[in-house]
């Protein structure tokens, strides 16, 4: 899923640059490589790692003796740390303070965004059981 979705933004990129080229990430990033495959094959290394980051960090939500707020900023702390230097790595931003700062809210805005989705969604759901659960009485 990772390289998926880490193909599909650097193609969109690719194509909204007006590149003649498929680029893996930003020009500077490709530049530490011997050539553009080779920087393509590191990329997908490192869009399979955040795959898999957030693959078993969504185990935290499992967790049932944790309540839903411990395993939100448990989830938001792994996260958040581990692919942070996945995304330095892979050539996302530069590694500057006015960056980092930056990345972390807009970080923080799509967590916010998904989790509330994620939230009124599971209460949907509950609702939803509830009532079947009161209709059989």
């Amino acid at each position: 899923m990772g390289i998926f979705i880490g193909f599909t933004t650097a193609l969109t990129f690719s194509f909204i640059y007006q590149s003649k080229y498929f680029s893996p990430s930003a020009p500077r990033f490709i530049t530490f490589f011997s050539s553009n495959t080779m920087a393509t094959a590191i990329s997908a290394i490192l869009w399979s790692f955040m795959g898999i980051l957030f693959s078993l960090s969504s185990m935290i939500f499992e967790k049932e003796n944790w309540s839903i707020t411990r395993q939100t900023i448990t989830h938001l702390i792994v996260s958040y740390l581990g692919f942070t230097p996945l995304a330095i790595l892979a050539g996302w931003f530069p590694l500057t303070v006015l960056w980092l700062i930056s990345y972390t809210i807009i970080f923080l805005i799509i967590y916010l965004i998904i989790w509330s989705i994620s939230m009124l969604t599971a209460k949907k759901e509950i609702e939803e059981l509830n009532q079947l659960i009161s209709n059989k009485k």
